[in-house]
């Protein structure tokens, strides 16, 4: 969500944000009815967006570029850090991108992979070592969060 000071202008009727990849560089916009915010929605976790904004009056005069801002979306990988638990457990923390929804799976050959729980980020994954099991593997994905 993007938010900025609105133009005092009168004649202002809606906002422009351009945004890409590149400084200066803008191949996607986004245009708004008479308001201070928007959504940018799409973009991918973990790249620095380039964006700028510009005024637009009723009679489609476009004002010049504003100045840039630059962000940096967050990464949602996850972190596994081993806990210590009793004897016959497994446990690690799963801290991601706080409020996003990581799935934990579970796979005996690293190929077949079973989703053992569905957790927000931060939290623990604790799990019960099974005798008849010689090794088991883990990892987590993120749910994107749903879009607008």
């Amino acid at each position: 969500m993007l938010t900025w000071m609105p133009s005092n202008d009168p004649d202002v009727v809606r906002y422009r944000i351009y945004y890409g990849t590149e400084s200066q560089s803008y191949v996607n916009q986004v245009t708004v009815d008479n308001t201070n915010v928007a959504t940018i929605s799409g973009l991918a976790d973990g790249i620095t967006y380039y964006l700028n904004a510009t005024a637009i009056t009723g009679a489609g005069i476009e004002s010049p570029f504003s100045d840039e801002l630059v962000y940096t979306t967050p990464s949602a990988a996850a972190t596994l850090t081993v806990q210590p638990v009793s004897a016959g457990q497994f446990s690690f923390n799963v801290d991601g991108v706080e409020g996003y929804q990581y799935v934990v799976e579970s796979s005996t050959n690293l190929l077949t992979w079973a989703a053992v729980q569905t957790n927000t980020a931060p939290f623990t994954f604790t799990a019960a070592s099974t005798p008849d099991v010689p090794q088991q593997f883990y990892r987590t994905l993120y749910l994107p969060p749903p879009g607008p």
